[in-house]
């Protein structure tokens, strides 16, 4: 049986150039309504010490601005919510404490 051999990536090779692939990640789970919440929030949790600061306020912005619309379209009752379902919305209420200084 062969072994291969350890893989190991530079930041730009697994989180591309200036951290696009994690933005354009986080992007992609935003509004979704499956396990893929979960499992991102958890993965930003866990890598957002080594993030750069530009990384992080656009991640903080963007949530920022998903939690407002998010918290009109539940005032107002709308089917659709931009965070999802509410465990998906306490998913992203877990990252949005990284900024708020908050234990989720």
């Amino acid at each position: 049986m062969t072994h291969k051999p350890k893989l190991e990536l530079t930041r730009e090779q697994g989180w591309g150039w200036n951290e696009i692939m994690v933005i354009s990640a986080f992007r992609y789970c935003v509004g979704r309504q499956t396990y893929v919440v979960q499992a991102c929030a958890d993965w930003l949790i866990s890598i957002w010490p080594m993030l750069g600061a530009n990384t992080k306020a656009v991640i903080q912005r963007d949530l920022e601005m998903e939690f407002e619309s998010d918290d009109n379209a539940r005032q107002s009752e709308a089917n659709y919510k931009p965070l999802g379902n509410d465990c998906d919305r306490k998913d992203w209420e877990r990252v949005r404490a990284l900024w708020k200084g908050e234990k989720k």
